[in-house]
């Protein structure tokens, strides 16, 4: 398993995104025959898209979480070789 999924962060922020997503994407479903199709198109759009940017930053920063944990015990280990 990954480490960005071992994250608490990781898992709190993408279980509150999915949230939120999944809501909006109800009520744009339920009303969708009350919106315009372009209106409809656009909104659907944009929640898609900025769940794949927000996923991509949330990656991103477990990643770095990840390269700061290795850099850390990196000089712990040079700081005890001394």
């Amino acid at each position: 398993m990954s480490a960005a999924f071992k994250s608490k962060k990781f898992a709190a922020y993408l279980i509150a995104e999915l949230g939120w997503k999944v809501l909006i994407a109800c009520v744009l479903l339920q009303y969708s025959g009350k919106i315009e199709h372009y209106s409809f198109m656009l909104l659907m759009t944009i929640v898609i898209t900025s769940g794949f940017i927000q996923v991509g930053y949330i990656l991103g920063q477990a990643a770095l979480d990840k390269y700061s944990m290795l850099a850390e015990k990196a000089i712990e280990q040079k700081e005890e070789n001394k």
